[in-house]
């Protein structure tokens, strides 16, 4: 850089021969007047470094309560409802229900009660035991319906949240600023610019409109830890070379992603290794650099250092480098709606009707049953009679 006229830093030491080479210099016609550099090692160009978008909490939301629709949440509460209602009216009606309570617990009326049946309902939901069961055919044939209803409702439920997660409609974070004319248009995010940078000349020597305007709005830092500290703050995208955008955005805490510009032409400038005017050694670089380049060397060592080998931190490049083919539709997500579950309602709904209707037989053959039971039994006077002749 040029101050006053003069050059700084490695040119002014190359200029006066304090040193043999410089390493990492952009090539221009300007400095190319008084030093000589090797080919190009890779070439740089503008990107923007921003913070990554926040956890997105609705897709956290949809995989625990949006699975199901709130009709169908409405269609389980009311089923849990319904068998509760009809298995307490079983219980409390059943003469079979009874005498098992009477015989086998001694206690039907703590277990006859409609808080006992939600209770029976509700165990079988979750898969556990209770210390009751029904014993009456009109109590477990509704059993078994109301356990084939939970068992199907849930592979249906696991079938959803199964696709849901191997969905991925977006395998990328969004970033919020996607192009320089994002930034050059007045919104919610700044630009920074490092001061004496290549960016910040270019900008500041731009003729486009767009340009300018980046640049009047720019926040100016003196260092890339300085704008890296500004961009984590959030409301700031850090404008810098593609190198330093990859290399940052490649390491933890993994909350930096850049954004790729258009065909990557913004700023464009090659690095080379300037040497001493007229010094052998341009020609010995020259030779190892295309060696390196033909080899793979050179870019294996660019991945490394930038860490895209590694690839510690993943979804940090807007545009991503493969993203989803367009021809292909994504993948949606499948909520479960009335449609899923009506059958199986309507299935429980039949299954309730036909208990009670069993029930009700149940109490008329318990009837006809007492009945038999009684014309069978000798009448009690005779039974007196008999007692008082053996006397």
């Amino acid at each position: 850089m040029k101050v006053d006229g003069a050059w700084t830093g490695m040119m002014s030491q190359l200029i006066n021969k304090e040193i043999d080479m410089a390493m990492g210099l952009f090539i221009t016609m300007e400095r190319e007047k008084y030093v000589d550099f090797s080919k190009p090692l890779l070439e740089e160009h503008l990107e923007i470094l921003v913070k990554k978008p926040e956890k997105n909490y609705a897709r956290w939301w949809h995989s625990t309560y949006g699975i199901m629709s709130s009709e169908v949440w409405f269609i389980v509460a009311m089923s849990f409802l319904l068998v509760g209602i009809v298995m307490f009216v079983i219980i409390r009606v059943s003469p079979y229900e009874n005498r098992a309570f009477s015989a086998e617990v001694g206690e039907a009326s703590r277990l006859s009660t409609f808080g006992h049946s939600l209770w029976i309902c509700y165990s079988a939901m979750s898969w556990q035991g209770v210390d009751y069961s029904p014993r009456s055919v009109s109590g477990r044939f509704l059993f078994v319906f109301w356990f084939g209803f939970i068992v199907w409702t849930l592979i249906l439920v696991t079938g959803a949240i199964a696709a849901y997660f191997l969905a991925s409609p977006v395998s990328f974070s969004m970033p919020p600023v996607k192009s320089f004319n994002d930034l050059a248009a007045a919104g919610g995010f700044r630009p920074a610019l490092i001061s004496g940078s290549p960016a910040e000349i270019f900008f500041k020597d731009s003729q486009v409109a767009s340009y300018r305007r980046i640049y009047d709005r720019a926040v100016k830092v003196t260092s890339v830890m300085e704008g890296l500290k500004q961009v984590r703050l959030g409301g700031t995208a850090l404008i810098c070379q593609s190198t330093t955008a990859r290399f940052h955005s490649n390491q933890k805490p993994c909350d930096l992603m850049y954004t790729h510009n258009e065909q990557g032409l913004m700023g464009r400038r090659a690095v080379g290794i300037g040497v001493q005017k007229g010094s052998p050694l341009q020609g010995q670089l020259n030779d190892a650099i295309l060696r390196l380049k033909e080899d793979g060397t050179l870019h294996e060592l660019y991945q490394k250092w930038t860490g895209a080998l590694e690839g510690q931190c993943p979804a940090n490049r807007y545009p991503p480098d493969n993203p989803p083919a367009s021809k292909q539709p994504a993948f949606q997500y499948y909520t479960l709606g009335v449609p899923d579950v009506l059958p199986l309602f309507v299935a429980l709904l039949v299954a309730a009707i036909l208990a009670l209707c069993i029930m009700g037989v149940e109490v008329l053959w318990d009837k006809r049953q007492s009945k038999e039971t009684r014309k069978a039994a000798p009448p009690v006077n005779m039974t007196a009679d008999c007692e008082d002749t053996n006397i």
